[in-house]
């Protein structure tokens, strides 16, 4: 069923001038999409143009949001927002409530009343997440539909429930935006409360005679608070029948302006006359004539819900056209021109001259004001930021016999790459001494860079044949010596003509006399003769090998 707006459109061309006027009497501060303006109390402060913090993580806040313009419970609604109730569980608390009064657009009693407690006559959907035992509330995390400023599920104010918030898990407050959607029947006098897609409560009754006492008109909002404990509490419109979220338009003709809706997961525009997109949430509409334009809104829950704009074509001729979406050379500037006769600017980030000159990458889009006519006309640009170009191989190499390098080009996206032999890959695979060299290149520029690469053995030893233990300091000892190809001798054992062991060695390092054979077994200078050695040596490339030999002892 299509929900109706509550709230009057500005119809006639004369409101649309006089509002765009307001406009010009604010400097130019509004927009196409000009966010709700709720009272706030407490600590409840803005985010963006859709979302509110009603309470910080500290212990004994309390904040509100009141809109308002009272709406009117003769008429139904639907209110489809996203709460966000902190992240604490066991040492979280209170919650939020979702109100309707018609006393005021200030705060209520905080703590466990949750900024709810004492306005009175009022109805609230109450999101819990304390256990406030003397209050009747259960352990989990509750809805309720309560009445007259009282969270008491004991007295007569509860109209139903207290439900487990999610159907499916005892906790909400875990960081997370959950769907709460509201919807109200005013012929069946019907109220419903979903949370997460799935309806948890349901309320039968006359709200306007039982609780307002034959008023209709009441103001709405969100209340949150903390006591001894605390949570952040969060609120995010998504899509309400209270607001007007597309407003009406007066567009120059031969302009256009960009349509925006929110509070969904897919869109539908009709008619698909002079739109970009028709498909999208945020289409450019360019018609020719006055056209009104219907969107369909599909939410996360599969609730398809409607709002419509007239955007009309009236005033001067306006051709505006900051230029195709392009790119930022790193250092540079960029002027953005929209300048024409008889007009006013407004750039997304708060200028308001003709021209823009763009330093950082990002989306920029203008809004141009004919003074004359009051009409409109928008255009946006998205600028790409791209670095300028780096070759970067790093130092000059060596390589061991059989090892491979692959060279990387460390360059920014969006650039080509030209090697030496032609190739134009981001990388080569070297295995051949040489001089490799790159050129990278982007729009921005060129940069180049070499390497030297040499290739050489990384397994030379030298293993003695010969040595004299005779204690006149000159080759007293049998030890390997290498020039830095090994990296650990694993084991070296030395046995004579008979097989017999006379000396091991493991884990040890080449080049150290100290640790090696000093021609002695079992403390007594061993027999002039040949021995035979073994050793297991690891190599810097990574290689194990296994070397034999003889050597021969005199003294």
């Amino acid at each position: 069923m299509r929900a109706f707006q509550i709230g009057f459109k500005l119809q006639a061309f004369l409101f649309r001038k006089l509002r765009t006027i307001g406009c010009f009497a604010a400097l130019f501060a509004c927009s196409t999409q000009a966010p709700a303006q709720f009272f706030l109390n407490g600590s409840a402060t803005m985010l963006n143009d859709s979302c509110f913090q009603l309470t910080p993580g500290q212990n004994w806040a309390a904040g509100s949001i009141w809109y308002p313009d009272k709406i009117s419970l003769a008429e139904s609604f639907e209110a489809v927002v996203e709460v966000n109730l902190g992240c604490k569980d066991q040492d979280g608390a209170d919650g939020i409530v979702f109100g309707f009064q018609p006393v005021s657009t200030s705060i209520g009693t905080g703590g466990g009343a949750i900024g709810f407690g004492g306005v009175v006559p009022s109805l609230g959907i109450e999101l819990d997440t304390y256990q406030n035992t003397d209050l009747g509330d259960p352990a989990f995390d509750h809805i309720a539909i309560v009445s007259n400023g009282s969270v008491n599920h004991n007295s007569a104010s509860n109209l139903a429930g207290p439900v487990q918030a999610n159907s499916s898990n005892a906790n909400i407050e875990d960081c997370q935006f959950h769907d709460l959607r509201v919807s109200w029947n005013a012929a069946t006098k019907l109220l419903r409360v979903y949370l997460d897609c799935q309806l948890r409560l349901s309320y039968t009754g006359d709200l306007v005679q039982n609780l307002f006492g034959g008023n209709p008109e009441v103001f709405w909002g969100f209340t949150s608070a903390t006591g001894g404990l605390n949570n952040i509490h969060q609120v995010c419109f998504q899509y309400t029948t209270f607001l007007n979220q597309l407003q009406d338009l007066v567009m120059c003709p031969g302009a256009q302006v960009q349509l925006q809706a929110r509070g969904g997961v897919s869109y539908r525009w009709t008619p698909e006359t002079g739109l970009s997109n028709a498909g999208i949430y945020n289409p450019v509409a360019s018609p020719t004539q006055t056209t009104t334009y219907t969107v369909e809104i599909s939410d996360a829950c599969g609730q398809i819900f409607y709002d419509d704009l007239i955007l009309e074509v009236l005033g001067d001729s306006l051709q505006l056209d900051i230029g195709p979406d392009t790119f930022l050379c790193q250092g540079q500037s960029l002027r953005l021109d929209a300048l024409t006769t008889n007009a006013v600017y407004q750039w997304s980030n708060g200028s308001g001259n003709a021209f823009l000159d763009v330093v950082t990458p990002g989306l920029y889009e203008v809004t141009v004001t004919k003074t004359d006519t009051f009409c409109i006309g928008t255009d946006q640009i998205n600028i790409t930021g791209i670095l300028q170009p780096e070759a970067l191989l790093g130092s000059d190499t060596t390589l061991c016999t059989g090892q491979t390098l692959l060279l990387l080009a460390a360059a920014p996206q969006n650039t080509a790459y030209l090697w030496q032999d032609g190739s134009t890959a981001d990388s080569l695979l070297v295995s051949t001494p040489g001089l490799y060299r790159i050129l990278a290149s982007n729009a921005c520029g060129e940069a180049e860079d070499a390497v030297l690469v040499a290739i050489e053995s990384c397994r030379e030893v030298y293993i003695p044949n010969v040595f004299s233990p005779n204690s006149d300091g000159i080759n007293d000892r049998f030890f390997l010596q290498d020039g830095g190809d090994v990296t650990t001798v694993l084991q070296m054992r030395i046995f004579d003509r008979w097989g017999g062991m006379v000396f091991e060695q493991t884990n040890f390092l080449p080049n150290q006399a100290a640790l090696g054979w000093d021609g002695r077994f079992r403390g007594k200078p061993a027999l002039e003769g040949v021995y035979t050695w073994f050793a297991e040596l690891v190599f810097k490339d990574g290689k194990h090998e296994l070397f034999s030999g003889t050597v021969t002892l005199i003294r």
